[in-house]
């Protein structure tokens, strides 16, 4: 009998001192295991959408992270996408600045 798969569900989002927050239940991926974290997702049945500071911040907010050399951006809240049902699994610094991971059910049609 296959291992029933345990769906991930929206979690509080508890951001630590850098302002940055990873879901307890998402897999830590490395950089590299795209394919994991595709199959992951798939396995899931979530749609994910990626929100950037840098272009969903308001400029001062944007001009402030990318000015300080400070790994720093609990000032930040990233948008949510459109549509019910999103939860955040993650927030976290890219070499492009900190992104936020919103992810929901895909919607059956």
């Amino acid at each position: 009998m296959p291992e029933e798969i345990k769906l991930i569900q929206p979690a509080p989002v508890e951001r630590d001192e850098y302002g940055m927050f990873q879901h307890p239940d998402l897999p830590d991926f490395d950089e590299g295991d795209g394919e994991k974290c595709k199959a992951w997702i798939a396995q899931q049945g979530l749609q994910l959408v990626m929100v950037h500071l840098e272009t969903d911040a308001p400029e001062e907010i944007a001009d402030r992270y990318f000015q300080s050399d400070e790994p720093h951006c609990g000032y930040w809240e990233p948008g949510k996408p459109e549509g019910d049902g999103w939860f955040c699994l993650a927030i976290h610094d890219t070499d492009d600045g900190p992104v936020c991971w919103w992810g929901r059910r895909e919607v059956k049609p």
